[in-house]
């Protein structure tokens, strides 16, 4: 054997290779010993150990459920040019010089991947290099902080411990790519996959340690991958039903309350008719928080259920000592947990040590997570435990759900959070929520209820209370915002079944929260970020939240850039029933304050419980709609239901339910809710083949009383709970069907004459008196690094397709499309339009964006601080170029002031310097500087005596035109609360 080579250095020829009893042994002229495993068909472990010893399993996989025989069933053959294994339709090619490993699946006739050079082992690292294709996308990785796909992007597998825009928590060592394969690095260690930021054709994947220990995960969907990585990691854990509702985490142990007054913001008014607010000092407290009033019955835990109840927000789980810092006495958390559960609330703890026989869930970190999980199993026999995890990683998936806070009151945060919440979803993190108006911050009521509204879409729904000075109740603010997220909790409740369907199947790999390219796979527009503010839940429901404070004259959000996909499809509003044609990207819609845009996709069936369906036919739809007896085992039934509508003729088709899980009623009545554009024809029933007669109701009050008919109703609305909210009402065919067998009946109705949605309503007619648009153009002088400014000649409406897609709802002579790509092409045409009718398009034109500012930062730069930084806040935060981090000092000013001085690889020409001051709140905000440049990194001379800035969240700009330097400080006399803080420090070079 070759002597292994130290330092750094690519892998060496391949020298040898045989099969032994469980697994292929490569050898390496390099000296390495590699061993492959083949787990299944399209299951594959490669380990190289440089050590020999084989005996790793750092994510502490699921190694034992797999069997030996797909590896004794494999064949190997060895050519001139590479050793080929064999393993159904899967070719491993191991080339023999240069060392690379190329899969080949011969049931799609092409290479699922290939490596371009050796693996490169050594000096703490091991590092991998893959073709990429030009087509290829790339996902996973945990949350990474504001984006999802990461194709031409460097991602790091490393717990930066925030979540905001370019933070990272939950890091997993997991990709995927649409080529058809996933790679799971056995690793602990940080990592770095650079998809293509600097080479467009390469990707290269690195971790800091020098084993090599990978799963090659090969599937045709990304629902096969995950189902792989599952196999491996152990399957998402089986949600309680209780977890679907409204949860609050908050602390009752630490805090104490000062009194206050109704201009505070961040003051509360409680039953006493005083307003509070918390204390930061002994001075002048009124009073501590408790479990059970042991101190004041007002500021308790059980209060706060109460306080819950009596504003209409029913508590599904409580954890009372979230963020305490020390856990509650025992006694007392029991008797908090007997009232809890008196009220209907489940109880749960953030202190391991206190998990008690009545506690049914808890908060914990990734190094308890699996020992909670177990203790807590153990404890609740047959019911479901409930464990919430700040921060996980790829083991997280079978024994907890990722439940995180940032800093809420931002509409950036918004953005952020829904492209988090999809890339944890590709990565195989299933249940995730993020707390509604964050975890510190806050106070914006319109950002709030925002909030509320599209969280009601995720898996979880929660509250972090007590974290910061202000609330984060749903009833803080006013009765209006009261009202608005008490509609959007009894609408979760109405779809909650629908949800639970996606809980259940998400443990097979279906993603409940899934970018739109998981539906609409044909339109790679959807691959990238480019649509990461909206998402589907599930195959039916499309949610666009808004995310900005534009409002027109009526106070109402203004959105742009609302894609709704696939030209095939139709998609109606939840709440009005307008219908609106796929393939086209919305400007200029008004969205009053409780209009969250949910759009339902045409052929849905939404199932609302209690077999209760919503039916908008479209074509031919199957769906299938999971429960269980909410018991700790995987008992199942499916209710299947088949909505075909063809020639105008609408089948209704319900399939008897097998397997019934014990406990469930078997009769049962059947309620639908049918969207129809008109009055229908002939309505008829069949049970189990034979006909049974269905009578038409006179009225509505005539159907509720019926136990079985149907009533044309022209006054439905599919979200009882607005109906305060809007006077808009569609016209649905309502049925009931009274109680029967549910395991021995076969339901089919008929309705004849039914018109709804139809795929030409999406086509405009071409009408020649419109002439055709006269140059078009970009503005240049408008032009940014994401912006571009479309003119015409003529005031009118007009339709914009800009790389093929086309914006509708444009007036005016101009339009500009923010959010674009920096350095990017946009190729563009118009045409006029009028009511369904359209001119010819226009010759094409179009513009390429600017480089992005951060093109031009100084990189590298390091921050010296004459103070001591806050644990956890590191100077190093404060020019990493992440504006999620956040450096702080540890204490407050001395009249000596604060001196930080910043150091750059180089003497640099600079532009100007940037500070982001915390946005949430008035910590640590630099009011009184001054700045002092230096050529030589050692000697300073003073360049601005005095900087004065306005204690306020917006960035600050210190002009530094003509200045060459290899350092420069900055000395802080002066700042809003005596502490000093920074998101970034930026230092910009001139754009040549």
């Amino acid at each position: 054997m070759a002597q292994t080579i130290q330092g750094r250095h690519q892998l060496g020829a391949l020298v040898g290779a045989q099969k032994a009893e469980n697994f292929y042994e490569l050898h390496y002229s390099s000296g390495e010993t590699a061993r492959l495993y083949i787990l299944s068909d399209s299951i594959f472990r490669f380990y190289l150990d440089p050590k020999g010893a084989f005996q790793a399993n750092a994510l502490d996989l699921n190694l034992s459920s797999f069997d030996n025989s797909y590896h004794q069933k494999s064949s190997a053959k060895a050519t001139s040019e590479a050793f080929i294994i064999q393993t159904g339709s899967i070719k491993l090619v191991f080339g023999q010089k240069p060392a690379t490993l190329t899969i080949f699946d011969e049931q799609v006739h092409r290479n699922r991947l290939s490596q371009t050079s050796p693996l490169e082992i050594g000096d703490g690292a091991s590092i991998e290099f893959l073709k990429q294709n030009q087509n290829e996308y790339y996902y996973g990785g945990g949350l990474q902080g504001g984006h999802f796909s990461h194709k031409g992007k460097k991602i790091q597998i490393k717990d930066l411990k925030v979540a905001g825009n370019g933070g990272i928590i939950n890091p997993i060592p997991f990709f995927w790519s649409n080529a058809g394969f996933g790679e799971l690095r056995n690793t602990n260690s940080n990592g770095t996959y650079d998809f293509g930021s600097k080479n467009s054709s390469n990707c290269l994947l690195s971790h800091n340690c020098e084993e090599f220990d990978t799963f090659y995960l090969i599937g045709n969907s990304p629902q096969s991958i995950l189902q792989k990585l599952y196999q491996l990691t152990g399957k998402p854990f089986n949600l309680p039903k209780y977890a679907l509702g409204l949860g609050y985490l908050g602390n009752f142990l630490d805090f104490t309350w000062k009194k206050s007054d109704n201009t505070n913001r961040t003051a509360t008014k409680f039953e006493d008719g005083d307003y509070y607010e918390k204390a930061t000092s002994p001075e002048n407290v009124a009073a501590k928080a408790s479990l059970n009033g042991e101190e004041s019955a007002i500021f308790s835990a059980r209060a706060m259920i109460d306080r819950y109840h009596k504003m209409k927000f029913p508590l599904s789980y409580f954890i009372p000592d979230f963020g305490s810092q020390k856990p509650a006495n025992l006694d007392e958390l029991q008797s908090f947990n007997e009232y809890a559960l008196s009220q209907g609330v489940m109880p749960g703890t953030a202190h391991v040590e206190t998990l008690l026989a009545n506690t049914q869930l808890a908060y914990t970190n990734k190094q308890n997570e699996a020992k909670t999980y177990s203790a807590l199993a153990n404890s609740l026999k047959q019911q479901r435990p409930l464990v919430l995890t700040n921060n996980g990683n790829a083991k997280s998936f079978h024994t907890s759900a990722l439940a995180f806070g940032e800093d809420g009151g931002e509409w950036d945060t918004l953005k952020n959070q829904i492209a988090s919440l999809l890339g944890l979803s590709l990565s195989g993190q299933a249940i995730s929520g993020c707390a509604v108006d964050g975890l510190r911050g806050g106070g914006n009521a319109t950002v709030s209820v925002r909030d509320f509204e599209w969280k009601s879409f995720t898996p979880l729904l929660f509250s972090m209370d007590g974290q910061g000075p202000t609330p984060k109740l749903p009833f803080v603010y006013n009765n209006k915002i009261s009202k608005i997220n008490r509609a959007y909790l009894a609408l979760r409740k109405q779809f909650s079944s629908y949800l639970y369907t996606l809980i259940k199947k998400a443990q097979n790999g279906d993603l409940i929260i899934r970018p739109l390219f998981m539906e609409f796979p044909h339109e790679k527009t959807n691959y990238s970020d480019e649509w990461a503010n909206e998402f589907m839940l599930g195959e039916d429901l499309l949610i666009a939240p808004i995310t900005d404070g534009r409002e027109d004259e009526k106070g109402y959000a203004i959105k742009d850039r609302l894609y709704l996909p696939d030209h095939r499809t139709i998609w109606i509003d939840l709440f009005t029933g307008k219908k609106y044609a796929g393939g086209r990207v919305y400007n200029n819609l008004s969205f009053p304050i409780w209009h969250l845009p949910v759009f339902v996709r045409s052929g849905a069936i939404l199932s609302q419980g209690n077999r209760i369906f919503t039916i908008y036919p479209q074509g031919k739809k199957t769906a299938k709609i999971l429960n269980d007896n909410n018991l700790n085992s995987d008992e199942t039934y499916t209710t299947t239901i088949t909505s075909n509508l063809n020639d105008d003729r609408l089948h209704l088709s319900f399939e008897p339910i097998e397997n019934l899980c014990d406990g469930v009623a078997k009769d049962q009545a059947t309620y639908l809710n049918i969207l129809i554009d008109h009055y229908p024809g002939n309505v008829s029933l069949k049970i189990n083949d034979e006909p049974v007669r269905l009578n038409e109701s006179g009225s509505f009050n005539a159907f509720l009383t019926t136990k079985e008919g149907y009533y044309f109703n022209t006054n439905f609305i599919a979200a009882p709970a607005f109906s305060d909210f809007t006077k808009q009402r569609q016209t649905a065919l309502q049925i009931k069907l009274a109680k029967r067998d549910i395991t021995d009946t076969k339901i089919d109705i008929f309705i004849d004459n039914f018109h709804y949605v139809k795929a030409n309503e999406a086509h405009a007619i071409i009408d020649s008196a419109l002439r055709a648009p006269g140059k078009p153009s970009i503005n240049p002088d408008k032009t940014t690094a994401h912006s571009l400014t479309a003119i015409w000649p003529n005031d009118a409406q007009v339709q914009i397709e800009v790389n093929d897609l086309i914006y509708d709802g444009i007036s005016g002579k101009s339009f500009t499309f923010n959010n674009l790509k920096s350095e990017t092409l946009y190729k563009m045409r118009l045409r006029y339009l009028s009511h369904n009718k359209v001119s010819e398009w226009s010759d094409y034109f179009g513009g390429r964006t600017k480089p992005s500012q951060y093109k031009f930062a100084v990189k590298n730069v390091k921050m010296h601080s004459s103070m001591l930084s806050q644990e956890g806040h590191d100077v190093a935060l404060a020019t990493d170029m992440l504006p999620a981090s956040e450096w702080r000092t540890a204490n407050k000013l001395t009249n000596e002031g604060l001196t930080l001085t910043f150091n750059f690889t180089q003497e640099e020409e600079l532009s100007r310097m940037v500070y982001l001051p915390r946005t949430v709140d008035q910590v640590g905000r630099i009011i009184k500087a001054s700045l002092a440049i230096s050529k030589d990194g050692i000697h300073f001379e003073p360049y601005r005596d005095e900087i004065n800035w306005p204690n306020d969240p917006k960035n600050k700009v210190v002009g530094l035109r003509d200045v060459k330097a290899k350092a420069i400080q900055m000395h802080i006399i002066e700042s809003s609360d005596g502490l000093v803080a920074a998101k970034q420090f930026y230092f910009f070079k001139p754009k040549k």
